[in-house]
Formats: structure tokens, sequence, C-alpha cells
């Protein structure tokens, strides 16, 4: 008796050996392989999708069968991203944006708290609205939307927030100040909110991607020096060797892959460092002793 493989597919074993058990298998083989490319069904909502990381997650998930939904400042398009326009720091926005998820969907699976961007300058000149402007983005920003996602996760019993952070938010780099700090201080945000959420099945991720190729090179914010400031020569030293690190870093579509792998996972891990030269230079940085870690970053970063 002759069977035919099933929907096309080449028979792993010989009929001559068994047809019924080759066609078993490949049956198995097909449903395993469609599985696969069904949509997992889960609702993913990306904060910064139009650029950057934002972007490339947004492409991944969506092609993996996630659906994907989007928030960023500014208008855009992409077939299957249900995207809004708003402002990731003001608290009226964020809930609007949550709440119309919810009601299109009727469920958050994962947030991606991916909106940020960068300021430049030294400490002292500084403006107080730069600043300020960079809290309420990195970290006031990622505040507003876990905050509105929350009830909704209790009440589905789980749920994943993925923060984008930084390596910059494990090392303190010079005439990046605040966007350190910003980045250090969500970190701490949400190791605490880790154990308020512990019984809801709410898990939560930092990853700490390090100098990647992307439009926030163009985007960071400059600040515009005194005339004579003493820090110009080593401003313009720390701009240009950051701005070739950052162009000639990880490609944005590595650290997108990874942040999908990661929200795959059953259990989240609390923190991971992308790119295998700023995990290394994390590792150092740790085991250093202070004086020598604040020489070095002179040297590299300041002088």
């Amino acid at each position: 008796m002759h069977v035919s493989p099933p929907f096309g597919l080449s028979p792993i074993l010989s009929l001559n050996s068994g047809p019924i058990l080759a066609y078993i298998i490949n049956t198995l083989v097909y449903r395993r392989r469609s599985m696969k490319n069904q949509k997992t069904g889960r609702v993913v909502l990306i904060t910064g999708e139009s650029s950057g990381f934002g972007l490339e997650m947004a492409k991944l998930f969506l092609a993996n069968g996630d659906i994907v939904c989007g928030f960023s400042n500014q208008e855009f398009q992409m077939e299957g991203v249900y995207h809004q326009m708003g402002d990731v720091s003001k608290e009226e926005d964020c809930k609007l944006v949550v709440d119309n998820v919810i009601k299109k969907y009727g469920r958050i699976d994962v947030l991606m708290n991916n909106a940020g961007f960068g300021i430049f300058g030294p400490f002292e000149e500084t403006p107080l609205l730069k600043a300020k402007k960079q809290v309420d983005v990195s970290f006031f920003g990622a505040f507003l939307m876990a905050k509105a996602t929350l009830p909704y996760m209790r009440k589905q019993k789980g749920g994943k927030i993925i923060n984008t952070s930084s390596i910059g938010g494990v090392i303190p780099l010079p005439f990046q100040g605040f966007y350190s700090a910003s980045k250090c201080a969500m970190d701490m945000l949400f190791d605490s909110l880790r154990a308020e959420v512990y019984p809801y099945h709410i898990q939560i991720c930092s990853i700490k991607p390090g100098d990647a190729k992307t439009s926030f090179t163009k985007n960071r914010e400059k600040d515009r020096l005194a005339e004579n400031s003493p820090y110009q020569k080593a401003f313009d030293h720390c701009l240009a060797s950051v701005a070739k690190d950052e162009q000639g870093g990880i490609d944005p579509k590595k650290i997108a892959k990874r942040a999908f792998l990661i929200s795959k996972k059953k259990h989240l891990p609390y923190s991971r460092a992308i790119g295998a030269k700023d995990r290394f230079l994390a590792f150092i940085y740790h085991i250093l002793p202070r004086r020598m870690r604040n020489y070095l970053l002179y040297k590299v970063y300041a002088s």
C-alpha cells in the first residue's frame, strides 16, 4: 500500500521501511513546523517603536506572530502595527495609550519600555530643563507606562515588563551623567517593584545594550558650552570618541533579537548586558578599585 507524504512534505523515513510509521512522523513534523509559524497571541506594547531599537523590535515581534502596539512622539506607520502618538513623560498620554490597547485587544502581555534619548554636556553647564527632560523620558516615562499597565497585568494574573536600560546605567559616563543617572535610577526603581508584583506573576527584566549604531547618536542633545568653557577640549574629545564607538557598535537588529528571545523565556532574567565588549567592561569596572575606575574614565573620556 502506498501512502503519500502529507501536504507535499518529503518523507523522513523510507516508505519501504514502514509506510504507516513514515506517515505518522511526517504528520508530526508538519504540525510542529505549523505550530512554530502560528501566531502566539501575545500583545506586545513597545514605546519608542518608530526608530532605533524599538523599530527593530517591532519588526521582529511582528514577524514572529506577536500583536505589536507602539507608542512614540512622532507619526509612524508600519503595516500590522497599532501605533499611537504622544508624550511618554505625560501621565494622561500613557494612560490613554494603554487603555486604547486594552479596548482593542483586551490584554497586554509584554511591555517594552524602550523610549529614550540622551543629553550630552558638562555637569556644571547643563541647563536644569534639559536635565529634567532626560529624567522625565528615561525614568518617569518607564514609571508611567508601567503604572498604567500594571492594573491590567494584575487582573490577567501575569505579564512581562522589559526595560531598555544601558551599560551607562552601570558605568557612570562623563558628560552623560544625567543619562547614566536616569538609567541607574530606572533599574533601581524596577528592582524594588519586582517584589511588590511577585504575587501577581509579573516579571521584570532590564536589558543593557552597549554602543549601538542607531539614530541615537544623531539625535543626542548636546549642550552649547559657555564661551571659553574649561571643559571644551575634553567635551569635544569625548563627543567624538562616543560617536565613533556608537557608529561602530552593535547592529540594533542583534539587540532586538536578544530582547525578543528574552521575552519568550518562561522565567525572565533580572538583567542582561548585551554586547561582549560592554559586558567585559562592566565586569572589569566592578572589580577595579574606585580610584582606578575614576582615573580610567578620565583618561578614556575626559582628558
